[in-house]
């Protein structure tokens, strides 16, 4: 079994946590709740981009390979867990905030 690769989540959270501080630094708003905020847009960013280039005509798609009932399904889990995180980060950034 192959082990999860840390270093991805690492640089996203690094530079996360940067841009958030720099926000505090320029806004006086709140570092975690800037932290999280930045988390949210980047995942909805990588999620719109990931559907985007698996449609048809998109960068990733390819005939056979990823139209094919499994790989549909398996794209469909990866946007439930993808949403499923970006809600908690929401959660996390409304709680920061109060």
């Amino acid at each position: 079994m192959k082990g999860i690769d840390l270093k991805p989540a690492a640089i996203m959270i690094t530079f996360c946590l940067l841009f958030g501080l720099g926000i505090q630094y320029f806004t006086g708003f709140y570092w975690l709740t800037a932290v999280l905020l930045v988390m949210i847009a980047v995942l909805i960013n990588s999620l719109i981009i990931f559907n985007e280039d698996l449609d048809e005509g998109g960068s990733d798609h390819q005939v056979g390979v990823t139209d094919t009932p499994e790989a549909k399904a398996e794209q469909s889990k990866a946007n439930k867990t993808q949403v499923a995180i970006i809600v908690l980060l929401i959660i996390g950034a409304v709680w920061s905030y109060i």
